[in-house]
């Protein structure tokens, strides 16, 4: 009955789906995490910010590591060793989390090794899930396997999250999050890997066309870029640089610039990579926003897992609903009505600062779950028409290369959201304690929120030019 439902099945493909698995269960640190950076750390809403850009660049890495992990094998494997050093960072970063940790620099230190253990592990199952598979049916299969677990893993830490975060304390949910990456370590007996040379004729590696910069001799430069990179950062972060954080953004932004370029950059490329960075990057309100939640309307661990686990579930509901109309219509359509409604929920967030709820009768518990329950299954459209924007600009022969560094793109962009976010909780006056502004500040966030729309008009003209083109073609 199980196989019937979830389709086939094989016991290699056992640690790629944990991996994936695991990181979606990693949630249920994040309700913990809100109240050890209020209450334990006492970070302020702009030193929350300042450690999300940090925490969010080694995900625009992934085609560094992908590329090291292809040239440098380890004890005879391009794939185990380096899994196995993601589970290590990851493992190390929550233990230090559960035991150590009482600063911000700590915090920032070992939030960074989760992290990147995180990140290293998801590049070397990306990679496994092309290696264990021998036909294209069982390649489609794990991925949809794949996109599963994680929303299961997600979905089913949910409530807990709250609920023990509450009930043992922030530093024990850390610690019982270090069970994770030992899971992944538990499953490699079970998941046997293929050496490169045995793998079947469908998942060998083809020569790298020569616009793949990624591929061949030119993967030891990326690795060698990748490294100078990540040292940069690190120094100007630890020497308090001024503006370390717009330096590290400009050189990212310089570096996938040349990649593109190297690529073959294009007018379809090129606004397909300004439309993807727009809406990464829009700012949102921080963490001031669950600060105030907290100390003012009385929200608690449990009734914020309960947020969690309803808006996990229905966040996977309306991709499922959505799906089939979100692939058939014009991105720029797509994005522009999924923009504009999700803009219009989140003004019940607004109301909810001005005490809109108790001029309906409600309790702030109820108008909070009827917005959740509403907005939540808006979550995770707007990644499906990005990824269809994609692999739309992506030139013939370098499909893997642009999406590893669209991939990029997206991640830095989310840095860069951390950072716009700073500035607006700093020019708002925004702290720990103080939140008169915040209703202002969540007025400014729906705005800006709104630009991106303005670059929809070019990618609905580049739309129009593949149609016809596309027609062109038919006809001919």
């Amino acid at each position: 009955m199980l196989r019937k439902f979830i389709g086939g099945f094989r016991r290699e493909w056992t640690t790629v789906l944990l991996v994936y698995f695991c990181y979606g269960a990693s949630t249920i640190t994040g309700i913990a995490e809100v109240f050890f950076q209020k209450e334990t750390l006492k970070l302020s809403p702009v030193e929350v910010t300042s450690i999300g850009f940090w925490l969010a660049l080694p995900w625009s890495m992934k085609m560094v590591v992908g590329a090291a992990a292809d040239i440098h094998p380890f004890f005879g494997s391009r794939r185990t060793p380096w899994l196995l050093a993601g589970c290590v960072a990851t493992f190390a970063g929550y233990v230090a989390l559960a035991t150590v940790v009482e600063t911000k620099t700590g915090y920032l230190a070992a939030s960074l090794l989760t992290a990147i253990g995180f990140m290293v592990q998801d590049v070397i199952a990306d990679a496994l899930s092309v290696e264990v598979v021998e036909t294209e049916e069982e390649r489609n299969q794990i991925q949809t396997l794949g996109r599963a677990a994680l929303l299961v893993g997600a979905i089913s830490v949910g409530y807990l999250s709250g609920v023990l975060a509450g009930a043992i304390g922030t530093r024990k949910v850390y610690a019982l999050a270090s069970l994770l990456p030992l899971l992944v370590v538990a499953s490699l007996p079970f998941s046997r890997v293929r050496r490169s040379a045995d793998a079947p004729a469908l998942v060998r590696p083809a020569p790298a066309p020569d616009n793949d910069i990624l591929g061949g001799d030119n993967a030891r430069l990326v690795v060698l870029i990748g490294l100078a990179y990540a040292a940069i950062g690190v120094g100007l972060e630890l020497l308090d640089v001024p503006y370390a954080q717009e330096i590290v953004l400009l050189i990212s932004l310089l570096l996938i610039s040349i990649v593109l370029w190297r690529v073959g950059i294009s007018r379809e490329i090129a606004i397909a990579a300004v439309v993807i960075f727009l809406f990464r990057a829009t700012p949102d309100v921080g963490q001031g926003y669950s600060y105030w939640a907290i100390d003012k309307l009385g929200f608690d661990q449990q009734f914020l897992g309960v947020l969690a686990q309803v808006s996990s579930i229905l966040s996977l509901v309306g991709l499922l609903a959505f799906r089939k109309y979100i692939v058939s219509m014009p991105v720029s359509f797509t994005l522009g009505w999924v923009m504009i409604i999700g803009t219009v929920l989140y003004l019940p967030n607004i109301g909810l600062f001005y005490g809109v709820h108790e001029w309906l009768g409600l309790s702030a518990r109820t108008f909070a779950f009827i917005d959740t329950t509403i907005s939540a299954p808006l979550g995770q459209l707007t990644m499906v028409p990005m990824l269809i924007l994609t692999a739309r600009a992506a030139p013939k022969g370098a499909e893997a290369t642009m999406f590893a560094v669209m991939a990029s793109l997206m991640n830095l962009a989310l840095s860069a959201s951390q950072l716009f976010t700073g500035y607006l909780n700093d020019a708002f006056k925004i702290t720990q304690t103080d939140f008169s502004n915040l209703g202002l500040l969540m007025i400014a966030v729906t705005v800006i929120g709104l630009l991106p729309l303005l670059a929809l008009p070019l990618l609905r003209e580049v739309e129009g030019v593949d149609t016809q083109m596309a027609q062109k073609m038919q006809t001919t």
